[in-house]
């Protein structure tokens, strides 16, 4: 072969050699450029099943979803009655009392010995509120040594027609104190003052500086987490800002001993009964559920989320 053919021939060589590797390149960089695309799109879908997932967390966790997942209604025929209802000229009391016990047996720890005295001790009220004032009798003279607290008054007895006074509900207890037969005003400070702080624990709230009324422990844990956000709360600002919520979107509260609560209002119907909705369990059973009628224009639910039945009706007004 002569040099110029041999020249012609390594210059195709070449050339051909040149275009292999062209076009190895080229479906090296359009594989490369496949993966990444689809690595992109697999990033994609994966941000998108994260998203779904965090607003399926959220609608978990939603008003609508905790109670309206399962509910049924409760007929109420009464709005007078009930342990948060609000006494006064312009709405007096006209509901029926529950049951109720004389004061003397609660004036006494279980080993006897005496915890408060009181100026009428065959005085009745209402059994629960009288079995927490004992546990708060109890506690604080654990806490003081102190047997001083005296009850003045618990319910009028002036048979009157006109009930405008709260006590006339039963869950009111007046108090002093008594120290060795001297008699002094009440004014919850000094050693005192751990009652009108620890009260709510009992389900009390303070009505002025020397009265006592009993509205549950729901209520009053509601209260107080009120306090907690807005500043200073009672019973009075609860009953109207609790009315801002409904079954559908409660008020979520945790009470001090980490019991969460789900509380709301529902308005007084027309009808003869209000029917009231109240969440249950998946298998159809009751949450504990507090109902009271506000003696004005509607019932406030208090439901205690934690998962205990409700196996105390006597906080349901009827």
């Amino acid at each position: 072969m002569s040099d110029l053919n041999r020249i012609k021939v390594y210059k195709y060589k070449n050339i051909a050699a040149a275009l292999a590797v062209m076009l190895l390149s080229l479906v090296a960089l359009s594989t490369s450029c496949g993966n990444s695309a689809s690595g992109k799109k697999v990033n994609s879908k994966n941000i998108d099943t994260a998203e779904s997932s965090v607003v399926a967390e959220e609608d978990k966790d939603s008003g609508k979803s905790r109670l309206t997942k399962s509910y049924r209604y409760k007929e109420m025929k009464s709005v007078g009655e009930g342990l948060l209802v609000q006494v006064d000229s312009a709405h007096p009391f006209t509901g029926a009392l529950g049951e109720t016990e004389p004061l003397y047996p609660y004036l006494f720890a279980k080993d006897g010995k005496m915890l408060m005295s009181a100026a009428y001790p065959n005085d009745e009220a209402l059994a629960e509120m009288l079995r927490q004032l004992n546990n708060l009798a109890v506690d604080f003279k654990g806490a003081y040594g102190l047997d001083t607290l005296m009850i003045t008054s618990l319910m009028p007895d002036d048979g009157s027609s006109v009930k405008t006074d709260e006590a006339f509900i039963g869950s009111c207890a007046d108090l002093m104190i008594n120290v060795n037969g001297e008699y002094k005003e009440f004014t919850g400070t000094e050693d005192y003052a751990w009652i009108p702080n620890n009260c709510y624990k009992y389900g009390f709230v303070m009505r002025g500086t020397h009265r006592l009324r009993y509205i549950g422990k729901e209520a009053a844990a509601c209260i107080r987490d009120m306090g907690k956000a807005d500043g200073p709360a009672d019973l009075d600002t609860m009953l109207a800002d609790i009315k801002d919520y409904t079954f559908e979107k409660p008020l979520y509260f945790t009470a001090d001993n980490g019991v969460e609560y789900a509380g709301y209002f529902v308005p007084l119907s027309d009808g003869a009964t209000t029917s009231i909705p109240v969440p249950t369990r998946a298998d159809e059973s009751d949450y504990k559920t507090f109902i009271s009628g506000n003696n004005v224009d509607g019932y406030i639910i208090f439901v205690d989320l934690s998962g205990e039945a409700n196996k105390d009706p006597e906080n349901d007004a009827e």
